[in-house]
């Protein structure tokens, strides 16, 4: 498993999102995305959030009902 550090970007929020509102990005290496095979035209994923740590894999899940 390869590791890198990274930081979060932050900006504010546009549209009528409130003044005090921000995204949160991060930036990934295209050497994983690749590895990935998630293109431009493939870019859907599934994140999951356990409450300490973020997991992002290719595909995004299917509507249920």
């Amino acid at each position: 498993m390869e590791k890198r550090n990274g930081k979060i970007i932050f900006a504010k929020a546009g549209g009528n999102a409130s003044k005090n509102a921000y995204n949160c990005k991060v930036s990934l290496p295209k050497k994983w995305i690749d590895a990935m095979e998630i293109t431009v035209d493939d870019r859907d994923v599934t994140l999951q959030f356990d409450g300490k740590k973020i997991v992002l894999e290719k595909g995004g899940e299917e509507d249920e009902g």
